[in-house]
């Protein structure tokens, strides 16, 4: 596009029919030069004003005191204070960026003339009195002809950017340096009238971007939705973007409800949690690692290395004391990737008796958590039960009547070593069940023994215990007996009597040979 405009040609023509062109031209061009500073500076399309040759301002000290047509429906068309020195002064200048500056300087003659940034325009400056009369005209002895793809390629250019801008979803807006806005795209405008302010032009900023530098972001909120404000800085003033966040801050907000929600639970529970990211440093913990480790809490908040936490509980003993160095080392090791993998699990028997179970667990991103939890009362539970049962049995084996307790499915759980020594089997020792189909069969192999389940049957009545009397093949009387326990258990007892045994003839043997005599 440079080498197109670089065709651009300006042509001096001398002959009457020419200057007359030159002269409508040129009042053409001063309303053009109007158009581009009301398009410029914000101005709606809607209140262009019907521009004759000249647009004059007049001056008098903060206030604009007259102007012409064209003058006045420009100065309207900057809202109330549109006819102040100020607000004309700031308008004219991004068209004259030298005015501001010349205006200021009190050794500089108030006449004179400048020339537009346009090369076209120019602001002629003459005293009227105590007044400052400010001309808009354009150089009426120049003619620009511009070539028509050059046109073309600017006029697409110009509607691309337009369309661009008003087709995106997030507001955009660009300000002189004092923070005035000079040009907004349609989401911001969309934005004003949802919040009332788009009655004026320029609108007021729905943004505080007091101190804003170029490339910060600030989180602002505007009628209760939340926008990320991006300062993007350029030659004459900051263009400024809103990303609308709602749903971001409300992750954020949902994120930190659900942090704290954690935490109180973490807080309340027993077990210990050291949480260590994938660095290997701690990042969460809970009260209770305080109270079951002992270590001090500037320690935990100073985020230690995994190596770091257990070298502080080696120095308190709440760890076990390692035969060597090295072997301790490796034992660190073997803590992270055994954590890692989820399949960590130690007890711990520490000094004074207490028995912590350590467990690992994997978290995301690499991350580990060691779990710390006091099972000394469970441990102290578990061996008094041991003690028990092992008393228990030792009181059943040193009864000199067998016995034998099944359960509601008819599975032996107890029986003791009377019980192994009248039937000559070895249940104690044994791995597999034994069902009570299973001893029935054992003891009708060696006594004549009623059917126990008819016995068992008796037993309707807590207090019911049946009996019968049994005798062996060698000759021995019992007497058994059943009994109803807790839990639908059931406990047949075989009593002995204190007789003679036969070691020549079986007592079967006896029996037959005296029920052939009395016949």
């Amino acid at each position: 596009m440079g080498d197109i405009a670089s065709r651009g040609l300006s042509v001096v023509l001398t002959d009457p029919i020419t200057l007359v062109a030159l002269a409508a031209a040129g009042s053409v061009l001063v309303a053009l030069s109007a158009i581009f500073l009301l398009i410029r500076f914000g101005l709606r399309p809607a209140a262009f004003p019907e521009v004759s040759g000249r647009t004059v301002f007049l001056l008098r000290q903060d206030r604009v005191i007259d102007a012409s047509q064209a003058g006045s429906d420009i100065l309207d068309g900057l809202g109330p204070d549109g006819w102040t020195a100020q607000r004309i002064v700031g308008w004219l200048s991004e068209l004259f960026p030298e005015l501001p500056t010349h205006l200021s300087q009190k050794n500089t003659p108030r006449s004179g003339a400048l020339i537009g940034q346009d090369g076209i325009s120019r602001l002629k400056l003459a005293a009227d009195g105590d007044c400052l009369r400010l001309t808009l005209t354009n150089d009426g002895n120049e003619r620009v002809q511009m070539d028509r793809i050059l046109h073309n390629a600017i006029q697409t250019e110009l509607e691309t950017l337009r369309s661009m801008t008003d087709t995106l979803p997030i507001p955009v807006w660009k300000c002189d340096a004092s923070g005035r806005i000079l040009w907004v795209n349609r989401a911001y405008m969309d934005l004003a009238d949802a919040a009332d302010l788009s009655s004026q032009w320029p609108p007021a900023p729905l943004f505080d971007l007091n101190g804003a530098v170029p490339g910060q972001v600030r989180r602002l909120q505007l009628n209760g939705r939340w926008f990320d404000c991006t300062v993007s800085g350029i030659k004459d003033g900051p263009v400024v973007s809103a990303v609308p966040v709602d749903d971001l801050v409300a992750a954020k907000n949902a994120l930190e409800t659900f942090k704290q929600t954690m935490s109180r639970t973490f807080a309340q529970l027993m077990v210990g949690l050291a949480i260590f990211d994938h660095e290997r440093r701690l990042a969460v913990f809970n009260p209770a690692l305080l109270d079951l480790t002992k270590l001090p809490i500037d320690v935990l908040i100073a985020k230690p290395s995994l190596e770091s936490f257990l070298d502080a509980l080696r120095a308190r003993q709440m760890m076990p004391e390692p035969r060597d160095y090295g072997t301790w080392r490796d034992k660190i090791i073997d803590v992270e990737t055994a954590a890692q993998n989820g399949t960590y699990s130690e007890l711990w028997h520490l000094p004074g008796g207490r028995t912590y179970r350590i467990t690992g667990r994997p978290q995301t991103d690499g991350a580990f958590a060691l779990l710390f939890e006091d099972i000394t009362a469970e441990i102290d539970l578990t061996r008094r039960f041991r003690a028990e049962i092992e008393t228990t049995n030792a009181v059943i084996d040193a009864l000199p009547d067998a016995i034998a307790v099944f359960d509601a499915t008819g599975t032996m759980t107890v029986s003791n070593q009377a019980y192994d020594h009248l039937w000559g089997t070895a249940t104690q020792d044994r791995i597999d069940t034994v069902s009570l189909s299973e001893a029935q069969r054992t003891w009708c192999a060696r006594a004549e023994i009623p059917n126990i389940e008819d016995l068992i049957a008796q037993t309707v009545e807590a207090s019911a215990r049946p009996a019968a009397d049994v005798r062996m093949d060698d000759g021995r009387r019992l007497t058994v007996s059943v009994q109803k326990l807790v839990g639908c258990a059931t406990m047949i007892r075989f009593v002995q009597h204190s007789a003679a045994i036969s070691t020549i003839m079986p007592a079967r043997a006896h029996a037959q040979i005296e029920s052939r005599l009395k016949a």
